[in-house]
């Protein structure tokens, strides 16, 4: 009886690849979440004047979008999760 599985056999190329893969995939959300640190909440908009004009302020969604879809990307990695699991991070795509 033979069982199929979807994950790469320990030790082959494919499993050190996966491993590779996941980690890199966990160092872009690490980047993402720092950015988010970094990144204002708002920003001026085209036609914004100190003196006058508070209205074309514009939200800064852009860092916090790709950190969202960078941790929905981790959570679908079962190589991913499995790591954090092992490091004890899981918060990190909560």
């Amino acid at each position: 009886m033979t069982i199929a599985s979807s994950r790469p056999i320990p030790g082959t190329d494919a499993y050190w690849h996966d491993r590779r893969d996941a980690f890199a995939l966990l160092r872009r959300l690490e980047n993402a979440i720092a950015a988010c640190k970094r990144a204002p909440l708002y920003l001026a908009g085209p036609s914004y004047d100190d003196e006058d004009n508070y209205d074309d302020v514009v939200e800064n969604l852009g860092p916090w979008d790709r950190a969202d879809a960078l941790r929905k990307e981790v959570r679908d990695n079962p190589t991913a999760v499995e790591i954090l699991t092992a490091q004890k991070r899981l918060a990190v795509i909560d």
